[in-house]
C-alpha cells in the first residue's frame, strides 16, 4: 500500500483548511489525523453523497431542468463518431456565425449522466451570443477511463473541424466540465492534440468544476473498485502530473460544503496552473455542495457564470 503522505501537497491555504476538516481531528479509536486517512476516510472522502443529502434532489433536477432547456430551445444532434453513443447536442442562437464554442462534459462519477442530462447551461451561452455543446459518451461499466478519455477527445477534435456547420468558430473551441467531467475537462486540457490529428492550439480554455487532478488517492478509494487503471496509467490520466502539455487558461471552480479531499485536489490544481500561468481564476461557491456547484452556469448573473463568458471574451 502507497503511502498517502506521498500524494498531498499543501500550500498554506491548504494546510489551514485541512486543519478545519473533520478529518483532523478524526474521532476513530486509533485517532487517525488527516494526512493518515482510515479506509473508511479515504472512501467517504470521494463519495460526494456522505457530504451532500440532497444529491438526488439535485441530480433529479439536472434532468428536470435539462427537459425544460430542450423543449424552449431545441439542439441540434450530430454524431461525432460510429457508435450510437457518440453524438453530441449543439445549442445555437438563430443565425449562429462566427462565435464562440463551449463543450460540455457532464459529471456522474463516472458511471451515470449523458449529454440528456446536460442541458442546463445552454440559455447561458446562448443568451450571450455563444454556442454551448454537450457531448455523450459511454459510463463505466461498459467503458474504461481511457476509453472515456479517447472518446472525449474525438469529440472535441470533430467540434473543432465541424464548428462552420453549425455556426462556430474553429478558433475559439472551449471546454468545461464537472465532477468526473471536471477531471475529463482537465485532461482535454492537458492533452497533446497534435498528437491526436487536432490543431495544437485546438481550445483557448477551459472550466474545470469540483474535478480531480490526481487519481493517485482515487484509485486507493472505494472508486478503485471500478476505476481500474495500471500505475503507467493513474501518471498518464492525473492532469496535474501532465501541466507541461496546457497552453492555454482555465478556471478552477468548488464548493465549500464539499468534502476537504475535493478541496484538496481542486486547490492544488489551481495552485499548479499558477505556477505554469495558466490559472485564470479560482471560485468557491459559498454554501454549494459537490452537486450544486455546475448549477452555476445555469444562471448568466453568477460570478462563475461571468468569468466563464469573459474567459470567451463575450
Amino acid at each position: 500500500m502507497i503511502d498517502r503522505r506521498q500524494f498531498v501537497r499543501y500550500g498554506l491555504g491548504a494546510m489551514a483548511a485541512a486543519s478545519m476538516s473533520p478529518f483532523a481531528h478524526a474521532q476513530d479509536a486509533d485517532k487517525k489525523v488527516f494526512l493518515d486517512y482510515t479506509q473508511k476516510q479515504l472512501d467517504d472522502a470521494y463519495t460526494q453523497t456522505v457530504w451532500a443529502p440532497n444529491a438526488k434532489q439535485v441530480i433529479e433536477g439536472y434532468t428536470r431542468t435539462s427537459e425544460e432547456v430542450r423543449q424552449k430551445l431545441p439542439p441540434t444532434t450530430y454524431a461525432y463518431g460510429n457508435k450510437p453513443s457518440e453524438n453530441l447536442d449543439v445549442f445555437a442562437p438563430q443565425g449562429a456565425r462566427n462565435l464562440p464554442v463551449m463543450v460540455f462534459i457532464h459529471g456522474g462519477a463516472w458511471q451515470m449522466l449523458s449529454k440528456d442530462d446536460s442541458s442546463g447551461p445552454a440559455p447561458t451561452f446562448v443568451g450571450a451570443g455563444a454556442i454551448y455543446v454537450a457531448i455523450n459518451f459511454d459510463n463505466m461499466p461498459g467503458n474504461t477511463l481511457p476509453g472515456m478519455v479517447d472518446q472525449c477527445r474525438r469529440a472535441l477534435a470533430w467540434v473543432g473541424a465541424n464548428a462552420r456547420r453549425f455556426g462556430g468558430d474553429p478558433e475559439r473551441i472551449y471546454v468545461s466540465g464537472h465532477s468526473s467531467g471536471g477531471h475529463l475537462t482537465a485532461v482535454m486540457l492537458t492533452t497533446d492534440w497534435k498528437a491526436h490529428g487536432a490543431p495544437a492550439q485546438l481550445l483557448k480554455g477551459g472550466v474545470v468544476m469540483s474535478g480531480m487532478g490526481d487519481l493517485a488517492p482515487v484509485v486507493q478509494s472505494v472508486r478503485g473498485s471500478y476505476v481500474k487503471l495500471s500505475a503507467a496509467q493513474v501518471v498518464e490520466f492525473s492532469p496535474i502530473k501532465q501541466l507541461d502539455k496546457t497552453n492555454c487558461p482555465a478556471l478552477v471552480a468548488w464548493g465549500t460544503l464539499e468534502s476537504p479531499e475535493f478541496k484538496r485536489q481542486n486547490r492544488e490544481l489551481a495552485d499548479a496552473l499558477a505556477g505554469r500561468a495558466r490559472l485564470a481564476g479560482v471560485f468557491q461557491v459559498r454554501g454549494a455542495n459537490h452537486f450544486e456547484v455546475v448549477n452555476e452556469l445555469n444562471r448568466p448573473d453568477s460570478e462563475l457564470s461571468r468569468a466563464t463568458l469573459a474567459l470567451m471574451n463575450i
